[in-house]
Protein backbone atom coordinates (compact mmCIF):
# COMPACT_ATOMS: atom_id res chain seq x y z
CA UNK A 1 0.00 0.00 0.00
CA UNK A 2 1.36 3.53 -1.14
CA UNK A 3 1.96 6.17 1.37
CA UNK A 4 0.97 9.90 -0.19
CA UNK A 5 3.96 11.73 -0.51
CA UNK A 6 1.96 15.03 -0.41
CA UNK A 7 2.71 15.98 3.00
CA UNK A 8 5.70 15.20 3.64
CA UNK A 9 6.40 17.21 0.41
CA UNK A 10 4.44 20.63 1.54
CA UNK A 11 6.35 19.79 5.06
CA UNK A 12 9.84 19.97 3.22
CA UNK A 13 9.06 22.73 0.97
CA UNK A 14 7.20 25.15 3.88
CA UNK A 15 10.95 26.67 5.05
CA UNK A 16 8.90 26.28 8.41
CA UNK A 17 11.75 24.72 11.04
CA UNK A 18 9.49 21.85 13.27
CA UNK A 19 7.97 20.50 9.69
CA UNK A 20 11.08 19.99 7.67
CA UNK A 21 12.82 18.13 10.57
CA UNK A 22 10.01 16.34 11.25
CA UNK A 23 9.09 15.15 7.67
CA UNK A 24 13.01 14.61 6.95
CA UNK A 25 13.19 12.04 9.83
CA UNK A 26 10.41 10.60 8.34
CA UNK A 27 12.14 10.63 4.67
CA UNK A 28 15.49 8.88 6.55
CA UNK A 29 12.87 5.84 7.34
CA UNK A 30 10.45 5.74 4.27
CA UNK A 31 10.39 2.14 2.41
CA UNK A 32 7.52 2.81 0.42
CA UNK A 33 9.06 3.01 -3.30
CA UNK A 34 6.31 5.02 -5.39
CA UNK A 35 6.62 8.00 -2.50
CA UNK A 36 10.15 8.05 -2.79
CA UNK A 37 9.49 8.43 -6.73
CA UNK A 38 7.70 11.26 -6.41
CA UNK A 39 10.04 12.96 -3.58
CA UNK A 40 12.91 12.47 -5.62
CA UNK A 41 11.22 14.25 -8.80
CA UNK A 42 10.81 17.33 -6.32
CA UNK A 43 14.79 17.20 -4.87
CA UNK A 44 15.74 20.26 -6.76
CA UNK A 45 12.91 22.04 -5.06
CA UNK A 46 13.51 20.29 -1.70
CA UNK A 47 17.05 21.52 -2.19
CA UNK A 48 16.68 24.78 -3.07
CA UNK A 49 14.05 25.42 -0.19
CA UNK A 50 15.76 24.03 2.87
CA UNK A 51 19.28 25.72 1.82
CA UNK A 52 20.67 27.62 4.88
CA UNK A 53 17.39 26.36 6.88
CA UNK A 54 18.57 26.91 10.36
CA UNK A 55 17.07 23.72 11.87
CA UNK A 56 18.47 24.15 15.66
CA UNK A 57 19.28 21.28 18.23
CA UNK A 58 21.09 21.43 21.49
CA UNK A 59 23.06 17.86 21.60
CA UNK A 60 22.92 17.60 17.73
CA UNK A 61 22.37 19.48 14.88
CA UNK A 62 18.90 18.86 13.48
CA UNK A 63 20.23 19.82 10.08
CA UNK A 64 22.43 16.19 10.15
CA UNK A 65 18.59 15.00 10.06
CA UNK A 66 17.87 16.70 6.78
CA UNK A 67 21.51 16.39 5.30
CA UNK A 68 20.47 12.20 5.71
CA UNK A 69 16.65 12.57 4.06
CA UNK A 70 18.96 14.50 1.24
CA UNK A 71 21.17 11.61 0.79
CA UNK A 72 18.38 8.84 1.34
CA UNK A 73 16.66 10.83 -1.87
CA UNK A 74 19.62 11.23 -4.03
CA UNK A 75 20.97 7.42 -3.78
CA UNK A 76 17.15 6.48 -4.39
CA UNK A 77 17.29 8.70 -7.94
CA UNK A 78 20.50 7.47 -8.39
CA UNK A 79 19.30 3.64 -8.06
CA UNK A 80 21.40 2.97 -4.90
CA UNK A 81 20.78 0.19 -2.55
CA UNK A 82 18.69 1.58 0.60
CA UNK A 83 21.60 0.34 2.57
CA UNK A 84 23.97 3.38 0.97
CA UNK A 85 23.34 6.18 3.04
CA UNK A 86 23.62 4.51 6.21
CA UNK A 87 27.15 5.80 7.09
CA UNK A 88 27.60 8.99 7.89
CA UNK A 89 24.23 9.18 10.02
CA UNK A 90 24.59 8.25 13.74
CA UNK A 91 20.84 7.23 14.06
CA UNK A 92 20.49 3.52 12.40
CA UNK A 93 19.77 1.47 14.92
CA UNK A 94 21.02 -2.16 13.80
CA UNK A 95 17.84 -3.51 15.38
CA UNK A 96 15.44 -1.37 14.21
CA UNK A 97 16.68 -1.99 11.06
CA UNK A 98 17.10 -6.03 11.39
CA UNK A 99 12.95 -5.53 12.38
CA UNK A 100 11.99 -3.85 9.61
CA UNK A 101 13.90 -6.26 7.25
CA UNK A 102 16.58 -4.06 5.96
CA UNK A 103 19.47 -5.67 7.17
CA UNK A 104 20.75 -9.33 9.18
CA UNK A 105 22.31 -8.68 12.27
CA UNK A 106 25.46 -11.53 11.57
CA UNK A 107 26.99 -11.21 15.04
CA UNK A 108 27.21 -9.02 17.83
CA UNK A 109 29.38 -8.26 21.09
CA UNK A 110 27.31 -8.97 24.29
CA UNK A 111 24.96 -6.52 25.35
CA UNK A 112 26.39 -2.97 26.36
CA UNK A 113 26.74 0.60 25.99
CA UNK A 114 29.28 0.22 23.56
CA UNK A 115 29.23 -2.73 21.51
CA UNK A 116 30.06 -4.26 17.68
CA UNK A 117 27.35 -5.72 14.79
CA UNK A 118 28.19 -7.49 11.85
CA UNK A 119 25.23 -6.46 9.64
CA UNK A 120 24.50 -7.61 6.36
CA UNK A 121 22.30 -5.40 3.40
CA UNK A 122 18.56 -7.48 2.93
CA UNK A 123 18.75 -6.41 -0.34
CA UNK A 124 21.87 -5.96 -1.76
CA UNK A 125 24.46 -7.93 0.41
CA UNK A 126 26.79 -5.54 1.61
CA UNK A 127 28.60 -5.87 4.75
CA UNK A 128 28.85 -3.57 7.56
CA UNK A 129 30.96 -3.21 10.83
CA UNK A 130 28.76 -1.10 12.96
CA UNK A 131 30.02 0.42 16.47
CA UNK A 132 27.31 1.29 19.06
CA UNK A 133 28.56 4.09 21.51
CA UNK A 134 26.94 6.29 23.83
CA UNK A 135 27.26 9.91 25.42
CA UNK A 136 24.22 11.64 25.52
CA UNK A 137 22.00 9.44 23.69
CA UNK A 138 23.24 5.96 21.83
CA UNK A 139 24.55 6.35 18.70
CA UNK A 140 25.65 3.35 16.02
CA UNK A 141 28.71 4.35 13.72
CA UNK A 142 28.00 2.04 10.08
CA UNK A 143 31.23 1.44 7.49
CA UNK A 144 31.38 -0.80 4.96
CA UNK A 145 33.50 -4.27 6.01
Amino acid sequence: MSQSPEPLLADLLSRDTQRVWASACAVIRLDDKAALDELTSHLPDIERRTEHLDLGGALFPNAEHLAQALRVLRAHRDGQCRCQPYPGYLFYNPEKEAEAGRVKILSHTPPDWHMTYSCQCSVCGTNYAVEQGEYHYTWWQWRRA
